[in-house]
């Protein structure tokens, strides 16, 4: 199958092992282009990613301790979840912002009079950790429906408050979460970046895959976001885990889930057609396969991927079982991304245990 390369935009002043990743997938693309061999990724070079559902103190939760944990841990990318424009109101609802667009974080304006949660993304990012931030989430239309039918000065507003949002929170890169039930807004947003934001930070997207819901799947998300800003996803965090394990016909932690998420990245590897660009290539070097621990989407048992397994040290030894199969199958696969820290940071060896499974054999 031919290999069509697309140019990405490296993240000029951004986090130095950022740019360095970037770069490691055009070179792998490029290569794989003119059909010359591939080396295997080294443990070092693969992302160990997990998102974290809360902010930190006064915005949300996380205090410094977390902070800590977090800087101490083998994970080298976070994503805090979500970034919004619209917020919501009591009773129900959404204020949305019009001409004045005001970045929401954690459900509340970013507030920190004294500069306690910069001081802790600042540590956070010193520590050589990859900072993303996540964009939109589960059922959420309304940061998206804005971009829609926002003027173009209302975007360029937008895309400012996030330049001002990322700088000061040491935030390296976006994570596009778009889970909705209509294409509204999101080829507006990914032009908005591309055109407002500059240097242009590294973007992944986060498909899960639904065949009933098309804005979810990979190849339409990846092919609208090249097709509407020429910005090639530098990860793509796809889920295998909740709808998007409901999807796949799985029917929660089981002894054949590391063979099924195998087989599920098979098929989602490859080139395929795009209505305004040539084509797309889903490359495991940008592949980062999303896999959810026990009881951490809604408590849902049938949602998650790993249990324990009495092969590991910890509960949640089964994920480290999932990921050494897939990384066995796909040598070159990007890392691993995780939902989420926040039900994981008592288990402190969870991350180092990802780290051992993610290095070849």
């Amino acid at each position: 199958m031919a290999v069509v390369a697309i140019p990405i935009e490296a993240p000029i002043g951004m986090q130095q092992a950022e740019g360095a990743y970037l770069m490691r997938i055009l070179r792998i693309v490029v290569l794989a282009a003119i059909t010359l061999p591939i080396g295997s990724l080294a443990s070092a070079d693969r992302v160990n990613l997990t998102y974290v559902e809360d902010a930190p103190v006064p915005i949300g939760s996380l205090t410094q301790s977390d902070f800590d944990d977090m800087t101490a841990s083998d994970f080298s990318h976070f994503v805090f979840a979500f970034i919004n424009f619209c917020t919501p109101k009591s009773g129900g609802g959404f204020t949305c912002p019009g001409t004045d667009p005001v970045v929401v974080w954690n459900i509340a304006a970013t507030e920190d009079p004294d500069g306690t949660a910069k001081a802790m993304m600042q540590g956070l990012s010193e520590a050589g950790k990859s900072i993303y931030i996540s964009i939109g989430g589960a059922e959420n239309d309304e940061t998206w429906s804005y971009f829609a039918g926002a003027t173009h000065a209302e975007q360029a507003a937008a895309m400012s408050a996030l330049s001002t949002f990322m700088t000061d929170y040491f935030v390296s890169g976006i994570d596009l979460d778009f889970e909705t039930a209509s294409h509204e807004g999101y080829r507006n947003f990914a032009s908005s970046i591309s055109e407002n934001l500059s240097p242009v930070p590294p973007v992944s997207i986060a498909p899960f895959n639904c065949p009933g819901s098309p804005y979810s799947q990979l190849v339409w998300q990846y092919c609208n976001l090249v097709g509407s800003s020429q910005i090639t996803p530098t990860l793509i965090n796809r889920q295998y885990y909740a709808g998007g394990a409901q999807c796949q016909g799985w029917t929660g932690p089981s002894s054949q889930m590391p063979s099924q998420v195998a087989d599920a990245i098979g098929r989602d590897l490859g080139t395929f057609a795009c209505k305004d660009a040539e084509a797309i290539t889903v490359a495991e070097a940008q592949l980062n396969p999303g896999i959810a621990t026990l009881g951490t989407v809604g408590g849902n048992p049938s949602q998650a991927n790993c249990e324990a397994s009495n092969t590991g040290n910890t509960m949640y030894s089964g994920c480290a079982d999932i990921v050494s199969t897939y990384v066995a199958a796909f040598e070159d696969i990007a890392g691993a991304a995780f939902w989420q820290w926040t039900s994981l940071k008592d288990q402190t060896s969870y991350a180092q245990e990802i780290n051992t499974a993610l290095a070849p054999d």
